[in-house]
């Protein structure tokens, strides 16, 4: 596995493109594999990709892959250089091999929070965005346990894990629009199971991960 740290251009004109249509990003990311097409099998790794939009003048793409990234042509085409490179890729191995039950890392994480609902009564179950804080902290906390890991207690004693960014995401791919209701989330956990947590890590955290949805990253563990 590599983690990539891609720096895209907000003032080049095929990079607000990528910035605004996740579709086109993702065709552009996979077409970065060296093994083509791509195959994507559930519970496997796979490539995930996050936009972190925190600094509007160095909106940062991470990348985690199974192969190695071929990303001059994306850098040709849409990427800046900060500090004299545009991007950087790093073997994700050697982190995911570490994992061990009971570390703490900083975590943040891009996902898709949805439930099975209907808009009226008459409409058919279908999948619905949560679109409010709580409602999507409580869709992550509830899932943590199959995932490998919990969310520390804070000061207060509720999960330290926070909302940082919502935002609801519209997009044409190919003849339909897409919708999708993303949260950021940023907190501290704590590995529980070491393998369900690899796995999370590798293929990914709820629905949409074809668009910027599912990749966790992690700050280096402390002391607990």
């Amino acid at each position: 596995m590599y983690l990539t740290r891609f720096f895209i251009d907000p003032r080049n004109r095929q990079g607000i493109r990528y910035l605004q249509n996740p579709h086109l990003l993702h065709a552009a990311i996979y077409d970065a594999m060296p093994t083509q097409p791509v195959v994507v099998c559930p519970g496997e790794p796979r490539p995930l990709w996050r936009l972190d939009l925190g600094d509007a003048r160095r909106p940062i793409l991470y990348v985690a892959s199974p192969e190695k990234p071929a990303l001059d042509p994306l850098a040709n085409e849409a990427g800046q250089s900060v500090d004299g490179r545009v991007y950087e890729v790093r073997d994700y191995a050697p982190l995911l091999k570490k994992l061990q039950v009971g570390q703490v890392y900083a975590f943040r994480l891009a996902a898709n929070p949805v439930h099975q609902g209907r808009r009226g009564e008459d409409d058919a179950t279908k999948r619905l965005g949560h679109v409010t804080a709580d409602q999507q902290v409580r869709w992550l906390v509830e899932r943590t346990s199959k995932l490998g890991f919990e969310i520390l207690p804070g000061t207060t004693g509720v999960p330290d894990v926070a909302t940082v960014s919502r935002r609801r995401v519209t997009f044409r791919r190919e003849q339909d629009t897409v919708t999708l209701d993303v949260a950021d989330f940023a907190g501290h956990l704590r590995v529980l199971d070491a393998e369900l947590f690899r796995q999370a890590l590798v293929s990914g955290i709820g629905h949409g991960r074809a668009y910027g949805c599912g990749l966790m990253t992690l700050a280096a563990p402390r002391p607990v």
